[in-house]
């Protein structure tokens, strides 16, 4: 959760149309889907797909019940259920048309840009370095000149220049780090040199298309801030979490 929600909310509020507060919505019926149907289990012990496709698909199937289902959560989590003995049918390619893989695709990468951006932000307040975030979020988030940051923070224009070049550079290494966890904790360790190269591809095939580091961040930023979102996901995940337990303490136990 702490990895996908805001992706998952992103993508929902974009491809939904819907607001911040029916995302979560959808966010929440996602997890409890994938946690109640046992779908990370299935897709562990069948993982041709990437876990992107499973949520996906999972998202995908909560917005067109949504849609047709005005009777409630329950409703939709049972529509939700299948068969636990045929998991395939989560994973297959029409689980998920290729341009909604795509938009969760780029919404994964937003959330990502924005985890490294915070971590950045977080490493240099610690030092006392704030300026240097600040020249970082001025110039690429704010569209700042280095003579207009410079006036602002009564800084030279040279040392503006050399701050951004700096923070540039532990973006740009925040971003692989994270990579690497992120393809570590979902990958098998056999085959994570792999994983991992594929998905340095694709990050970098999608940045490029983007027209760079510094223009990606500035249009996930412009796509939605994650600020609010950010602020109400600890409570969200909390709320599933134990909307899980309410539920299983309500199940009947199983005969014996």
């Amino acid at each position: 959760m702490t990895d996908y929600w805001r992706p998952v909310c992103r993508f929902s509020m974009r491809w939904g149309k819907i607001n911040l507060t029916e995302a979560e919505e959808v966010a929440s019926l996602t997890f409890v889907a994938l946690i109640q149907n046992q779908l990370l289990s299935r897709w562990l012990s069948n993982p041709s797909a990437r876990l992107r496709t499973l949520l996906c698909a999972v998202i995908r199937n909560v917005l067109s019940n949504r849609a047709k289902v005005e009777t409630g959560r329950q409703s939709i989590l049972t529509k939700l259920a299948r068969d636990p003995a045929r998991p395939d049918w989560i994973l297959d390619s029409q689980a998920a048309s290729p341009e909604q893989l795509d938009l969760f695709y780029a919404t994964w990468v937003e959330e990502l840009l924005q985890d490294c951006v915070e971590t950045v932000m977080a490493e240099y307040y610690s030092t006392n370095r704030g300026d240097y975030f600040r020249v970082l979020y001025g110039k690429i988030c704010e569209q700042l000149t280095a003579r207009e940051i410079a006036e602002h923070l009564g800084l030279t224009t040279m040392t503006v220049e050399n701050y951004f070049k700096h923070s540039r550079r532990q973006l740009a290494e925040c971003l692989e780090k994270t990579l690497v966890a992120r393809v570590r904790r979902y990958s098998d360790p056999q085959n994570f040199d792999i994983e991992y190269k594929q998905e340095w591809e694709s990050l970098g095939n999608y940045l490029t298309a983007q027209g760079g580091l510094e223009e990606a961040v500035h249009r996930s930023y412009s796509a939605l801030d994650s600020l609010e979102l950010r602020k109400r996901e600890q409570q969200s995940v909390m709320d599933v979490l134990n909307r899980l337990d309410h539920q299983a303490a309500c199940d009947p136990a199983p005969e014996s």
